[in-house]
């Protein structure tokens, strides 16, 4: 794929391998017991987690792959850890008591390898798109949900109504499909847009590009280092780069792990929404993190935040401490990768390198809120004359435009900081 190790072997593997297992199976062997203690469960996964870390680099011959594994590893253990303590972590979604109950590795599978909460009280929501909760899809019994009633989106689309083998083929056609623009990304991304990067390409005084773009456009003297079309497309590229890779790969593998469990009977349909979005549903960065991005960390990670601000003593449920809470969010993001940074070598992990681009996120956020309060002002007192659907058809095309714009600029820090890393 991306990187590839000529000297990994078999025997190399094996450790990883080994502590790969082990991890997993612990977390299983956690997920299914209901009643053990919080901290006796953290103490049985810590060893297995930290050895399946540190080994990870030689996993497998791919660099990418590697990766990739690696921030699975934190994942997993940041989601079990938050298992352990959340208020009714395992308690289904339908407040089935024998569920809720059940000590079955199965049922432990189900609950370990769930961090998006499918089928579970604090599931994240609209996991399918248009339906706030997977459970419509189940069957529960009559005793579950009665004050609730079950009626599931009638689609001949929706992978979550498709009969068992029908989802297995469509879902085989989608791995087949990833798993070529995969291919087609790694082999052509640089070839096919720019040739080829040239040291210069990455020179310190490119970092910046607002102020330089600003003056380039509004001032009668050039800037030292002019924005060109060049310096553009690799902006794009790099920003792809930071995302596409993962919704390819992590997509294939979502889909090959739903195509081995579903046709094996054990999970059904409905138990694997897509791990990403609608594309269309990003026009501002906020949802683009909400509605588009994989959502894999944000239960865990919101857990872990709002726990330490519960430790500061501040209040929860405030406009505060949820954006603090969120802030806090995107810095634990930040931390776990360049945690896996680090692993591989990368120097400027910890500055600049990963820790920049995670931690400013946030700001985007407060840039749209002010934008759109003023807006929002502005079109009812000045735009009411317009077609609404129009209007809005314009808002969302800005948007997108606002989203590429904010990724161009903030998705290539870490690569002119890994680049120029002097550390």
């Amino acid at each position: 794929m991306q990187f590839h190790n000529d000297h990994w072997n078999l025997n190399l593997a094996a450790q990883p391998i080994a502590w790969a297992f082990s991890f997993c199976f612990t977390c299983v062997v956690v997920g299914s017991l209901p009643e053990l203690s919080s901290w006796t469960g953290v103490i049985l996964l810590l060893a297995p987690a930290y050895g399946s870390l540190q080994t990870s680099p030689k996993l497998s011959p791919d660099d990418y792959f590697n990766d990739t594994y690696s921030r699975f590893v934190i994942i997993l253990f940041s989601y079990m850890v938050a298992l352990c303590f959340m208020p009714n972590g395992r308690a289904s979604a339908t407040r089935d008591e024998v569920l809720d109950r059940d000590t079955s590795l199965k049922r432990g599978w189900k609950r370990a390898y769930n961090a998006r909460g499918i089928a579970l009280v604090w599931e994240n929501p609209y996991l399918w798109p248009e339906q706030k909760s997977t459970v419509v899809f189940a069957k529960p019994s009559k005793d579950t949900l009665k004050d609730k009633p079950i009626k599931a989106p009638v689609s001949r689309h929706s992978l979550a109504t498709r009969s068992k083998w029908s989802s297995v083929l469509i879902r085989l056609c989608y791995l087949l499909l990833n798993s070529t623009l995969l291919s087609l990304f790694f082999e052509h991304r640089v070839s096919a847009t720019i040739g080829y990067f040239t040291p210069a390409d990455m020179a310190p005084d490119k970092e910046g590009i607002l102020r330089r773009a600003l003056q380039q456009l509004f001032s009668n003297e050039m800037p030292a280092s002019p924005v060109t079309v060049r310096e553009l497309q690799i902006r794009a590229l790099l920003a792809a780069n930071k995302f596409a890779p993962d919704v390819l790969f992590l997509s294939a593998f979502h889909d090959f792990l739903a195509i081995l469990f579903i046709a094996t009977g054990i999970d059904e349909s409905w138990e694997w929404p897509p791990l990403f979005g609608p594309l269309t549903e990003a026009y501002t960065m906020r949802r683009f993190w909400a509605n588009f991005w994989h959502r894999l960390v944000y239960k865990s990670f919101s857990f872990h935040a709002s726990t330490f601000t519960k430790t500061l003593g501040i209040p929860q449920g405030t406009s505060f401490s949820r954006i603090l809470n969120n802030c806090l969010v995107f810095v634990l993001s930040a931390m776990m990768h360049a945690t896996v940074s680090t692993l591989y070598g990368k120097r400027c992990a910890w500055g600049k390198g990963t820790m920049v681009f995670w931690c400013i996120q946030p700001l985007s956020f407060v840039i749209e809120g002010i934008f759109q309060h003023a807006w929002r002002k502005f079109r009812k007192g000045s735009l009411a004359w317009m077609n609404p659907s129009v209007l809005s058809a314009l808002e969302r095309g800005a948007g997108y435009g606002w989203v590429i714009a904010w990724l161009m600029w903030a998705a290539p820090k870490a690569d002119f900081a890994f680049q120029n890393c002097s550390a």
